[in-house]
């Protein structure tokens, strides 16, 4: 879903639904691109604020459902099956493993609730700006520049050598050990179409999002000199991530599809796009990324058994956790987009690479006041 690239250019060098209407949209989230072309978002913005909408109603049924650890066993199977979290039937006290394993899974999917509702500072101000994470919905804003032009900074200015002489992006030691990491990686940058300065050092760049690709983020790493950009995440969300057939528009229509023996990650929506890619703008290098990701249900689940870290750190496991808990506590809400008719668990089917996650029918749960 996400290959994680190096971006370097700034440089000197909820199980109580929300109500209907989210107050957040996407652009109080992100500085969103925008037009609909080079990687603007304009013709996205409904579905954009829907799919947050979705991350926000799931996220929040999420944690109320991790509050019932002690006491559902389904919650207690469902941790240990997605990140090899022991079910012992407690969690026991502040100190032991178990809890402090519960507790950093918990948080870091409050970090990205926080995220989306806007979280406020304690002495005011916003915890994550949206002047720092920037929104594409497409590859194309990238223009390929070549190892020997002269090179840009965060200002989109000329960086000079001492005798006043336009200095070759090559010959930037970050840029060049950019470069190097990997022999077809080029110097993509973004200046020319956007207001955001910056290279991405890869091969693929502008043509990132070919074909069957869902979507990607980049850190952006301000260095040297003594006035350098802040921080900036970009992500950047692939058309094919709106328009492929094989996700459900919506939980709703997730929801819908689902039977007994039903694989979850045959019910994951497609706002879960913009759930994984939050994973990564949020935690960061914490997270997997690139060739160290794993997407595949039963790979995940494997890797909750063999390697219980790394599930713990691997996006693709929170989007299926996530949504196993908004499938079995979500509720009915009318046509909403994530409105849930029917709630379901899910256990484990089949062995190995070809175990699959399959609904299991669950009696009704009554929502919990937050």
């Amino acid at each position: 879903m996400a290959k994680c690239l190096f971006l370097l250019g700034l440089i000197t060098g909820l199980l109580v639904l929300l109500p209907c209407t989210i107050a957040v949209e996407m652009n109080d989230i992100f500085t969103v691109q925008s037009g609909t072309g080079d990687g603007g978002c304009d013709d996205r913005a409904d579905v954009l604020d829907q799919w947050l909408s979705e991350c926000i109603q799931s996220i929040d049924v999420t944690l109320l459902a991790m509050d019932r650890y002690d006491r559902d066993v389904r919650v207690r199977r469902a941790l240990s099956t997605i990140f090899g979290l022991r079910n012992s039937g407690r969690l026991g006290g502040s100190g032991t493993r178990a809890r402090l394993t519960f507790n950093t899974i918990r948080d870091y999917i409050e970090f990205i609730g926080n995220f989306f509702n806007q979280q406020q500072k304690d002495g005011g101000g916003n915890m994550y700006p949206s002047s720092g994470f920037w929104l594409f919905c497409d590859s194309t804003f990238l223009a390929l520049h070549n190892p020997t032009d002269p090179a840009s900074d965060y200002k989109g200015e000329p960086i000079l050598d001492e005798n006043g002489d336009p200095v070759p992006i090559r010959d930037v030691p970050e840029y060049q050990m950019r470069l190097e990491e990997d022999p077809n990686n080029e110097p993509w940058w973004s200046g020319d179409l956007t207001d955001l300065n910056g290279y991405y050092f890869t091969e693929y760049g502008g043509n990132y999002c070919y074909e069957d690709d869902l979507g990607v983020t980049a850190g952006i790493e301000p260095l040297g000199g003594d006035e350098v950009g802040q921080d900036v995440v970009s992500v950047i969300l692939c058309p094919y991530s709106f328009e492929n057939g094989q996700r459900p528009d919506s939980y709703q229509d997730a929801n819908n599809l689902l039977r007994a023996g039903t694989n979850l990650a045959d019910a994951i929506p497609k706002s879960a796009t913009l759930l994984h890619e939050a994973f990564h703008a949020i935690h960061g290098g914490i997270f997997l990324a690139g060739d160290n990701e794993r997407y595949d249900i039963a790979t995940c689940l494997n890797l909750a058994t063999t390697d219980p870290v790394s599930a713990q750190h691997n996006p693709e496991n929170y989007v299926f956790f996530i949504a196993h808990m908004y499938h079995m506590f979500g509720v009915e809400e009318g046509n909403e987009p994530w409105s849930i008719h029917t709630q379901w668990n899910f256990d484990v089917i089949g062995t190995g690479q070809n175990r699959i996650y399959g609904a299991v029918e669950t009696e009704h749960t009554e929502g919990l006041s937050a």
